[in-house]
This record gives C-alpha cells, sequence and structure tokens, in this order.
C-alpha cells in the first residue's frame, strides 16, 4: 500500500504541475458518483477494503484513453476514456469496475513487486546522493517514470478475465447495465482503429473471443442487474467521506463472485468427486479453522476446490450454505453427509486418513 501511495503521488504531482488534474467539475462528481457505488459492491466481496485509501483522480488528457487502480484502491481515468469515447455512465462503471477488479484480485500488487519496486531504491538513493533540490527533483522524475511503467505496464491474459468477470459483476450489483460491458469494447475498437492504438487497448488487449465471454455472462448478470438498487448515491461516501465513521463490514459473510460453480453450490447441486484423501488432510486443518470462525464462504470455496466425497466435506458445504442463508441446499447437503457417514470409505469416523474434526456428522442440524 505504501508502494502505491508514493507511486500515485509521484504520477499525479507530475499532472498537477501541468494542470492536467480536474477538480470539482461535472465530469468528477460524475465519476465520484459511479465510483461510490463500484466501491460499496467492492466492500462487501472483501470487508477489509473498507479500510483502504479509495481515491479516483481525473486527469485531463482528451487524446489518452485509459483508466487504471493501483493497490489500495488508487484510481485514475484520463478524460479521453470518460469523454473522448461519449461513455455511458454504465460504460464508465464497466471501466472503473474492471480496474477496481484488478486491485481485488491483488493483480496490481504483483505487477507492481515485478516492475516497479525497485523505484522505492531509486528514491531512497537519491535523497541520500542529491546534493541539491534540482538534483533531486530530477531523480525523483526517474520514479515518476517508473509509476507511469506500471500503468502502462499489460496484464496477463488470465488477470484480464478475471478483472472482466469482477468488472461485470460490480458494475451489475451497483445498477449498471451489464450489456455496456459489450459496448464499451465495440467503442474501444472503432476508437483503435481511428488512432491506431490506443493507451487502454494496449494495456487490455482485446478479442473478439473477450466480447464473447462478456456476452456468455449477460444473462446472470442481467439477474444482478434486476435486483439491484440503480440510481441515487450509495449510503457512505467512500471516495470523501470521513475515514473514522465509515461502515463496520463482517467479515465472517462476505459475497461471492458468480461463477457456475458457486451457482450450483447455492442451489444445492455440487457434487463432489473422487479426489485426493491425503491432499483432503492437508486442508482440512484450515477448513476446520474457516468453519469456527463462521466465515462461510471461503468455507464452501476451499470445500468445493477439495473435491474429495466424504461425510465431513459435505457437512461443511451444507454449514456454509445455511450460514449463507441457502437453506434447501444446505438440507441437501446435510442429508448427503449423514448417508455417506454409514459407508466406510466416505465416513470421516471410519476412514484410515481422515479425522471428523471433532464433528458429529450424522447429527448435524441446519443451524449455521
Amino acid at each position: 500500500m505504501k508502494q502505491s501511495s508514493l507511486h500515485y503521488g509521484n504520477l499525479l504531482g507530475d499532472f498537477r504541475k501541468k494542470d492536467k488534474v480536474l477538480i470539482n467539475t461535472d465530469l468528477t462528481r460524475r465519476l465520484d458518483l459511479i465510483t461510490n457505488r463500484l466501491i460499496e459492491q467492492a466492500v462487501l466481496y472483501r470487508p477489509e477494503t473498507a479500510q483502504w485509501g479509495w481515491k479516483v483522480t481525473v486527469i485531463d488528457d482528451i487524446k489518452t484513453i485509459n483508466a487504471f487502480c493501483m493497490p489500495g484502491g488508487l484510481m485514475a481515468i484520463y478524460t479521453g476514456l470518460a469523454e473522448g469515447l461519449h461513455a455511458t455512465d454504465d460504460e464508465i462503471a464497466q471501466v472503473m469496475g474492471h480496474e477496481i477488479g484488478h486491485a481485488l484480485a491483488n493483480h496490481g500488487a504483483e505487477k507492481m513487486s515485478m516492475q516497479v519496486a525497485s523505484s522505492i531504491a531509486v528514491l531512497a538513493v537519491s535523497a541520500a546522493v542529491s546534493s541539491n533540490s534540482r538534483q533531486f527533483q530530477s531523480n525523483q522524475a526517474l520514479f515518476t517514470v517508473s509509476a507511469l511503467a506500471f500503468v502502462n505496464l499489460p496484464n496477463s491474459r488470465t488477470a484480464e478475465t478475471e478483472a472482466d468477470r469482477i468488472g461485470i459483476e460490480l458494475a451489475a450489483r451497483a445498477g449498471y447495465k451489464p450489456e455496456a460491458a459489450v459496448s464499451l469494447w465495440q467503442k474501444m475498437m472503432v476508437a483503435n482503429k481511428k488512432k491506431g492504438g490506443s493507451d487502454f487497448w494496449r494495456t487490455h488487449p482485446a478479442s473478439e473471443r473477450r466480447i464473447e465471454f462478456l456476452q456468455g455472462l449477460a444473462p446472470p448478470m442481467q439477474l444482478l442487474y434486476a435486483t439491484a438498487s440503480s440510481g441515487g448515491r450509495p449510503p457512505f461516501d467512500w471516495l470523501n467521506g470521513d475515514k473514522t465513521r465509515r461502515p463496520v463490514m463482517d467479515g465472517r459473510q462476505p459475497l461471492a463472485f458468480y461463477s457456475e460453480s458457486w451457482d450450483a453450490f447455492s442451489k444445492g447441486r455440487s457434487e463432489l468427486g473422487a479426489g485426493s484423501a491425503l491432499a483432503f488432510t492437508f486442508v482440512q486443518g484450515k477448513l476446520s479453522k474457516l468453519f469456527s470462525e463462521k466465515n462461510w464462504r471461503d468455507l464452501a470455496r476451499e470445500t468445493l476446490d477439495a473435491d474429495f466425497r466424504i461425510d465431513l466435506a459435505y457437512f461443511y458445504l451444507g454449514k456454509a450454505a445455511a450460514g449463507l442463508g441457502f437453506k434447501d441446499a444446505a438440507k441437501n447437503y446435510l442429508d448427503k453427509a449423514s448417508g455417506l457417514a454409514g459407508i466406510p470409505d466416505s465416513s470421516c469416523a471410519k476412514h484410515m486418513m481422515v479425522s471428523c474434526s471433532g464433528i458429529d456428522v450424522m447429527n448435524a442440524s441446519l443451524l449455521p
């Protein structure tokens, strides 16, 4: 987070010197509202981000089509993307949701550690060896260049796909139309052809496959959008409000991002496979800890990832489902756990490698 703050501060300081940072304009107020609604959803997924230093800066550069989010929620968007593309609020929400998605998935931290961390040493050495303020300012410029390298460095294809998935869901839950993700990229394709390669295009390589991926997410995202509270301001101003009065989030029951496997779990359709008993024993301590902490989302995810058909695993799925409010799914999983408890190879009480962690699987109740 400190790295991000240093790089963000130096980068914006350079733009402020050039009078390129917009303050209190119609566009900045518009972007603040959109971004605040996205942050409100992001905090529900990762409650610890309620303490991030969320900030969005508008850089007045109509020729640059780009946006970014550094670790810790430090964001910027160029007027070339917000106004040059004539982007709607729904399309801007897709851009900012995508960038927030990178931060939530820790993509920026990984990129920064690989490409920019050495600049910390540059700044420290600059202070030590500079004989005067002019020399120090010159050395600081190197740090700003390094920050720009972070902004302009492409993400991996895997990271882009993950950010797309997170971004479109954040936007849908915040009340912004999912189909805007497709119209945004269609506008990007046109702008890219006219300009011969935009900044956003270079750092976020696109293809017809990417658009098809977003189109494939549209049906489930439409369901989330239909139940979202669209319009208006969120209850708290994450960007400009008093940080000491930020809402306290319950870290034990965060939301989960949509996926086919999570959708199946929530509906009681998950079927565990014949995974490795040894692999299950390696994660059993973690599962037990998540259960005791009532961290239902991560308990379900870790159990599904372990993919081992045993009564204890279905017990964990049942308890996680009950804790998350999926009552019908919980009953289904707990019934399976009870049935498997009587089969030697599928019973933790009778299995040679898997212990029951002090849990009475056979007499499990629906109570979380």
